[in-house]
């Protein structure tokens, strides 16, 4: 049987690196946890920020999404969907990104403030069907998004217009914002719109995916851009998080190349404009492929969870390469695009873009890419999941009165206590799982994968078992300390396709599942199919 090389705290590894033989086993596998100590020793937060969110100006992702209106029938606040506003609060929705995506590239922020807006060109108007329009009525802007993020308690995280709009143009977007009333005539403006106190964003994000959409440049391009956008920014409250265009990490290269040259052209001529955020876009790409969202087999299931799992490697790799320019490591990934995109075809409405039916294996690829998060929060300040409705890997689908979480949002929902925890080593050692693969003869992937966290006296676990029909059995152990209670939840079904739809929105739920405790440990099985989360309650 094929075995993987020991990953420390990263995912299933051979038995064989600890007794040589898996006969040693009295499980399939063993967990090993080593709780850290809270406080200063311990830098390695998860930052909640991990578990953010994405809504662009795309197909039904704000209208009618998240925007219905104030005068519409569908319960809302102001014109923003309550149900989207209470499931977010829920989930302790840490930030949101806005206005784009692509859309960010053409869009001028005046456009959306005061009584008068005009109706503008879309970016994605081009990929409507015929006879749908798409043209952006400019109904939600700065305030409403504002209001929104009030509303969840969501962080503002903003994408400025660098394709079509000008240094000028985000500077007074910034100040606009950001400055106090009473000081500039672009401040006294915002209160007039009915917003005196300022909006307080920190999170800028200088362009999005300049590589395409956003401009088609090249690195150095990109960054001699990047410094006139971020010389005179601003000096407003809060300090900001400037955030610049990285690598499409989706790429087979890796876009390697864009990191390396992006760093040379800003590290190279005495510049100093400085960078906080290096952005990656990763989607498990299935856009050319034959694979559907719905309806598939066993290799398109593995398929989908083994690129998904790629993300690993893509995080790794950059971060090296920006070791080499950035030794210190002030500039963090943000991971400000990820989930599956599928071929077009399964929309929940020919106008209603990219709005894919999401099934169980969506769910347990969300769950693996959390684990990666947590296992990396070191080198990532930020990730936000794309997009939040309606649109690729959402959490939602909406349409008119009708409204459904998809079992993504139940990942979301089973990882929170991780937000704001400490990170706990763990290490998983057993076989490696032969999956079958439309593109490979043979392939493997880990048979177990997980991450885990400490807040106060609690331990919280998460493992995924990708296997379509086998169980796993595995015993957890704790470096020190004993464990005095534990509870679980688990998320999985019988079928690998199924689905929450409008007609049946909780086929797919989280249950209970049932933890036995034995001083330092605990045995448990990990059916197929399935996320477990575990709370342990620690003495």
């Amino acid at each position: 049987m094929n075995r993987r090389r020991f990953l420390g705290i990263s995912a299933c590894a051979s038995a064989a690196i600890l007794t040589g033989s898996r006969t040693a086993f009295a499980a399939d596998a063993e967990i090993e946890i080593t709780p850290q100590p809270a406080g200063p020793q311990n830098t390695n937060t998860i930052s909640p920020n991990l578990y953010g969110h994405f809504i662009e100006h795309l197909g039904g992702v704000i209208y009618d999404g998240v925007w219905v209106g104030p005068n519409s029938k569908i319960s809302n606040i102001n014109g923003i969907r309550k149900q989207f506003v209470d499931d977010m609060k829920h989930l302790r929705a840490p930030n949101l990104r806005w206005p784009g995506g692509c859309f960010a590239d053409g869009y001028h922020w005046r456009d959306g403030i005061g009584a008068h807006r005009p109706r503008t060109y879309n970016y994605w108007q081009a990929s409507m069907p015929a006879g749908y329009d798409h043209t952006e009525p400019n109904a939600f802007g700065i305030h409403e998004f504002m209001h929104l993020c009030r509303l969840t308690g969501a962080e503002p995280y903003l994408a400025a217009n660098m394709n079509s709009g000008s240094p000028g143009e985000f500077h007074d977007w910034v100040s606009y914002c950001n400055a106090p009333v009473g000081t500039l005539s672009l401040a006294d403006e915002r209160a007039a719109n009915g917003d005196k106190d300022p909006f307080a964003v920190k999170w800028w994000g200088v362009g999005n995916e300049s590589w395409g959409c956003g401009g088609d440049m090249n690195p150095s391009e990109y960054a001699n851009l990047y410094r006139r956008f971020v010389t005179q920014f601003p000096a407003y409250e809060p300090k900001p998080i400037l955030v610049a265009v990285g690598p499409r990490g989706h790429a087979k290269d890796l876009d390697l190349d864009w990191t390396r040259s992006f760093f040379e052209s800003m590290t190279t001529g005495g510049h100093r404009s400085r960078i906080d955020g290096l952005s990656i876009h990763y989607y498990t790409d299935f856009r050319r492929s034959q694979e559907r969202v719905a309806t598939f087999d066993a290799r398109g299931w593995f398929d989908v969870l083994r690129e998904g799992a790629r993300i690993e490697s893509v995080i790794e790799q950059h971060w090296e390469i920006m070791a080499k320019y950035d030794p210190e490591h002030h500039t963090k990934l943000v991971v400000d695009e990820w989930g599956v995109w599928y071929p077009v075809g399964e929309e929940i409405a020919p106008n209603y873009l990219l709005s894919q039916p999401l099934t169980l294996r969506d769910a347990l690829h969300t769950a693996l890419t959390l684990d990666i998060f947590n296992r990396h929060a070191d080198k990532i300040a930020m990730a936000n999941v794309a997009q939040t409705i309606n649109c690729i890997h959402s959490l939602f689908l909406a349409k008119g009165d009708q409204y459904v979480r998809t079992p993504v949002y139940s990942v979301f929902e089973m990882y929170r206590p991780h937000m704001g925890a400490q990170q706990a080593q763990l290490r998983i050692h057993c076989e490696d799982l032969k999956v079958p693969s439309h593109s490979a003869a043979a392939a493997t992937m880990p048979a177990l994968s997980g991450s885990a966290s400490m807040q106060g006296k609690t331990l919280t676990v998460t493992l995924t078992n990708p296997s379509l029909n086998v169980p796993l059995t595995a015993k957890l152990r704790l470096t020190a300390g004993d464990i005095v209670e534990g509870k679980g939840t688990i998320l999985t079904h019988a079928n690998m396709s199924a689905s929450n739809t409008f007609d049946h929105p909780t086929a797919v739920q989280p249950a209970p599942f049932a933890v036995s405790i034995h001083g330092n440990g605990s045995a448990i099985t990990v059916p197929p199919r399935s996320i477990v989360a575990l709370e342990l309650r620690l003495a």
